[in-house]
């Protein structure tokens, strides 16, 4: 077994990756969607992988090996420990292993013939490769398997992040535990100090904020968003509001819109449906 989630040099691996996209014609304003597409990425995780700042897998760096018709060794020093046959591909599996199910990514070889033995073996179960110790594997057609890369626990959520800014605790609860229902990976926030710091440690998927925070705009908070945001794929920022009545809320939110690119505004009380409804349709852009 390989867990090699901290076997590779991820600076160096990105830098390779983007280099190999411009070699193929992919011009960098491209470079995040793409690698969004293969490797089937949030479109803030993209960003993070292509800077070197969230780890590669070996399944990745195969992904996209395969997606550009190169081999893996042009994007990482491919050592002993990761050689394979020609003959193995590398595929979704679970490993079956002290009553455990474990996800990872199998490097399996051709059939075994009578009298050939492997420690690891694999079979394919509706569709899904399954692998075990040879010992404990059910009866069927068994596969030689070369690798195991377990799938580290602490891997990045995939679920999109929303961030949501609120001075009201009950609305920002209430916002927060319904796209939580929906699927999001939610935190909620009450004031620009905790949310602006929040955002130096980490950039979320999405933001939903309310203009009016105590006596100060949302203005500032949207500035932050898009000074941390990628150029190539700018996060999507909602914005609320109870004050459309009044041409000052109307015209800061108008500006708002035309310099930062934001949706809305979005009237309160909020409409949750719509809310989702709008987090889904740029997710899925």
């Amino acid at each position: 077994m390989d867990n090699n989630h901290q076997k590779f040099d991820s600076p160096s691996i990105a830098k390779r990756v983007r280099e190999l996209f411009l070699h193929h014609g992919l011009a960098k304003r491209q470079h995040a969607k793409e690698l969004t597409r293969i490797l089937d990425l949030s479109f803030s995780h993209a960003p993070r992988k292509l800077k070197g700042q969230s780890p590669w897998t070996l399944e990745q760096i195969n992904r996209v090996a395969a997606a550009l018709g190169e081999t893996p060794v042009a994007i990482a020093d491919m050592g002993a420990e990761h050689y394979m046959p020609q003959q193995t591909m590398a595929q979704d599996a679970i490993f079956f292993v002290a009553g455990v199910e474990i996800p990872c990514v199998g490097y399996i070889g051709d059939e075994l013939m009578a009298g050939q033995w492997s420690e690891f073996v694999a079979l394919r179960v509706e569709r899904q490769w399954h692998i075990y110790c040879a010992d404990d594997a059910p009866a069927g057609k068994h596969y030689g398997v070369e690798l195991i890369a377990i799938r580290p626990g602490n891997n990045d959520d995939e679920r999109l992040s929303i961030a949501v800014l609120d001075d009201s605790h009950q609305a920002a609860d209430k916002l927060a535990q319904y796209l939580g229902s929906c699927g999001f990976n939610v935190v909620a926030f009450y004031d620009i100090s905790s949310f602006c710091q929040a955002l130096q440690q980490s950039p979320f998927d999405g933001y939903v904020v309310d203009w009016l925070i105590g006596e100060e705009t949302a203005d500032k908070c949207i500035e932050v968003i898009r000074a941390s945001d990628n150029p190539d794929a700018p996060v999507p920022v909602m914005v609320l509001t109870g004050e459309l009545g009044t041409d000052r809320c109307e015209s800061e939110v108008a500006r708002a819109m035309c310099d930062y690119d934001v949706l809305g505004p979005y009237e309160k009380p909020m409409r949750l449906h719509v809310i989702e409804a709008a987090l889904q349709r740029c997710s899925n852009l």
